[in-house]
């Protein structure tokens, strides 16, 4: 369930990364909850003003898990080389925003909401170099 709810907010963040404002929020509140969904939501309205959108796709590689109660915690050193940001009019790539071989270390925060459902309440990507775990 933590893992979907992750992987799953990652392909969601994308297509809310090309939405409305509004959309965005209404898309993201079923993997994202609290403040770190406004954060998002300011992100997507800051993408849109400077017309700007994602491009391509991360690619989660989880490499741990840990759960306490309703809270958890996941660590990804996640493949980002297919990711980038495109031209909010034309969706074409921005030169230079993709980096091949590229990874980001995350932390992500998850909680379980009253549904039963985790939710993302906080993220952060961390300095240090990471490698993903073997396939």
């Amino acid at each position: 369930m933590i893992v979907a709810a992750y992987s799953e907010y990652w392909n969601t963040l994308t297509t809310a990364g090309k939405s409305s404002p509004e959309e965005a929020r209404t898309l993201l509140k079923q993997y994202v909850s609290g403040s770190y969904l406004d954060h998002l939501v300011a992100g997507v309205r800051q993408m849109s003003e400077q017309g700007r959108e994602p491009y391509g796709e991360v690619i989660p590689r989880i490499k741990e898990v840990r759960v306490g109660g309703k809270r958890a915690e996941v660590i990804d050193c996640q493949d980002t080389s297919q990711a980038g940001m495109a031209d909010r009019r034309t969706h074409q790539l921005i030169p230079g925003t993709i980096k091949a071989n590229s990874t980001a270390n995350i932390k992500a925060e998850l909680e379980q909401s009253a549904d039963g459902r985790w939710r993302l309440v906080g993220l952060s990507i961390r300095e240090a170099a990471c490698t993903p775990p073997s396939s």
